[in-house]
Order: C-alpha cells, then sequence, then structure tokens
C-alpha cells in the first residue's frame, strides 16, 4: 500500500512537534520535510527531529506531498493553505482555522474551487471519554441535556500567542476553539448567543490572559467554560480539559488528562501523562482517510464554525452584551 507523505509548512506552533512524531510512528506515514520562511526556525526544528527543511516552498512541494500539515502562526493560516492547495497538495490546519470570517470563507472557497480537501487539527474529538459522553448523552442516558460545565485552561504559551497580529487575540482564540467544536459536533449546531467576560490579571501583556464564555445552543443548552491561561508553573500539569453534562436524570464527567501519575517530592510537583495520544488518532486517522477514499472527518468548515464562536466571544468582550453568530 502507498505511503502517505506528509510535507509540514511552518513549525510556528507548539504542537508542531507531536505531529512530526505522530507521522514518524506510523508505517503507512513518510514525512518529506520542512518548510518555514522563518529559516532559524526551520533549521533548529529540523535538527532537533532528524528531518529536512527545505530553502523553498517550490522544493519541498517539488517532492510531491499528498498533504501539508500547517503550523503557522494563526493569522497566516490561510496563506499556507493557499500555499499548498494552488499545488493541489490537501492540508491539516492547526487550530484555529483563522481569526478573521472573510478569511477563513476565502481560504475554504479557494480549496473547494481547487478540488483540495483541507481538515482542522481539532483532535479533542478523538479523545475516547468524550466519543462514550457524547454516545450517552444521544443515547438519552441523562435524559435532556440541560448544560454543561466545562474549563480548558492552560499555561500562558508566550512566543507570538502573545503578539495579536499573529496570534489574533490570547486565551479566547486559543482555547475556545476546542469546547466549541466539541459542542457543536454533538449538537450538530452552532450557539445561537455568545456572552464572554475576558481580563488582563496574570501578566502585562496586550491580550487578554483569563476568560469565561458563556454559549447558548438552540434547545436553550447552556455551556460555560473557562479558557483562561490560569496555569501557573506551580502547577504540576500545564493544562486541563473537563466536561461535565448535566442532565434531567444524571450527569457525566470528562477528564481528559485523569490518566496521569502525580508526583509530591521535596521542592517539586510533577503530573506525568500516560494516557490516549489524540495527536497521533488524528494523523492515524488522516492516513486511512486516503486509504479508503474516505472524507476527511473533521472540515475546513468544522473549524470555521468553531472559530467563529472564539470571534463572537470578543465581539461580546467588547460590547459588553450577549452576542448572535
Amino acid at each position: 500500500m502507498k505511503r502517505v507523505k506528509f510535507a509540514v509548512l511552518s513549525a510556528a506552533h507548539v504542537h508542531t512537534d507531536a505531529y512530526v512524531r505522530a507521522v514518524g510512528r506510523n508505517p503507512d506515514a513518510e514525512l518529506i520535510g520542512l518548510f518555514d520562511d522563518d529559516g532559524a526556525r526551520a533549521a533548529e526544528f529540523a535538527q532537533r527531529h532528524g528531518i529536512r527543511a527545505f530553502d523553498s516552498a517550490e522544493e519541498l512541494f517539488g517532492c510531491g506531498p499528498d498533504v501539508a500539515i500547517v503550523c503557522a502562526e494563526n493569522t497566516r493560516h490561510a496563506d499556507y493553505v493557499r500555499m499548498a492547495a494552488e499545488r493541489g497538495v490537501d492540508a491539516l490546519c492547526e487550530k484555529p482555522l483563522g481569526v478573521d470570517r472573510d478569511d477563513m470563507l476565502g481560504m475554504l472557497d479557494f480549496c473547494d474551487k481547487r478540488g483540495v480537501k483541507l481538515m482542522t487539527a481539532l483532535c479533542n474529538r478523538y479523545i475516547g471519554a468524550f466519543r462514550e459522553a457524547e454516545a450517552a448523552v444521544k443515547g438519552g442516558r441523562i435524559g435532556e441535556l440541560i448544560a454543561v460545565f466545562a474549563t480548558n485552561k492552560g499555561t500562558m504559551p508566550g512566543m507570538w500567542f502573545t503578539d495579536r497580529a499573529l496570534s489574533g487575540g490570547g486565551c479566547v482564540i486559543d482555547h475556545t476553539v476546542h469546547v466549541a467544536d466539541l459542542m457543536n459536533h454533538m449538537l450538530s449546531a452552532v450557539p445561537e448567543a455568545v456572552f464572554a467576560r475576558a481580563g488582563h490579571n496574570l501578566f502585562q501583556m496586550d491580550v487578554e490572559d483569563c476568560a469565561v464564555v458563556t454559549l447558548r445552543y438552540p434547545g436553550n443548552v447552556l455551556v460555560t467554560l473557562d479558557a483562561s491561561w490560569s496555569r501557573t508553573p506551580s502547577f504540576p500539569y500545564g493544562r486541563d480539559l473537563t466536561l461535565r453534562f448535566i442532565g434531567t436524570r444524571g450527569s457525566i464527567f470528562v477528564d481528559y488528562f485523569a490518566e496521569s501519575n502525580r508526583i509530591y517530592a521535596p521542592g517539586e510537583r510533577i503530573q506525568r501523562y500516560f494516557g490516549e495520544d489524540k495527536d497521533q488518532w488524528i494523523i492515524d486517522d488522516l492516513v486511512r482517510c486516503y486509504q479508503t477514499g474516505r472524507p476527511f472527518p473533521i472540515t475546513g468548515r468544522d473549524g470555521y464554525r468553531a472559530a467563529i464562536v472564539a470571534e463572537a466571544a470578543y465581539r461580546s468582550i467588547a460590547s459588553g452584551q450577549e452576542v448572535s453568530l
């Protein structure tokens, strides 16, 4: 069976390392190499992973990749997706798909017109506990769904994430899209309205570091999300993802990082996660799509629908009011 050839476009995002490792562990996948217009970043990343850094995009695409993993800064996703699409190469784009509605719609239209497939790297859909919770909710095991209380907190990542011109914002754009996609997928809908509050409470920087976002879905299902960069260095692990589903006849609690060991020793606290690897699963599933002809399961339009929730949250923060999508 033909191996699926991957290229990497930009190593800006912190998830790039995980995707490169995942491709390397899949026997049916092959990593051609990396292009990044930041030459120093490309060289360092390539040396660290033992892969080739190409001097030009043309040289990389000349090696015939099937799909490009786009890991650029948020506001540059469209540039790199278009770079692949104009050469007939599919793309797996890091989240968020973008930060501007027109920009994202233009990207989707560009890919559609060229017959190129676009997948958004919303890896949390592969979490086994979420899939079981989704089946239970849809199967009526907790009655009618009333509300969801979610957290997706993390450490402040620094780097370009705090540069609004490159990131599009702070913790809201960074973390809202994950839970928004899970709920959009589970409820087969986007929120009817969004209300959000954000602040600069922990760090002195241009973008927000703390935020609470409330989503109102059809049927008056309410979802609240703490999307803050509030995991300080004193925390044993840098992020969390929890979802508590409340129904009329029961509740379900999902904690993605529950499968971990915590070590408390003099002067240090360590949490070692040993659970499922959703980054590996998204790469493996993408490979299976090429092997079987199955459509990409998390489309560019799914990425768009998640990103516009974050965009609505920013409009709500600016106005102080609930806003519609």
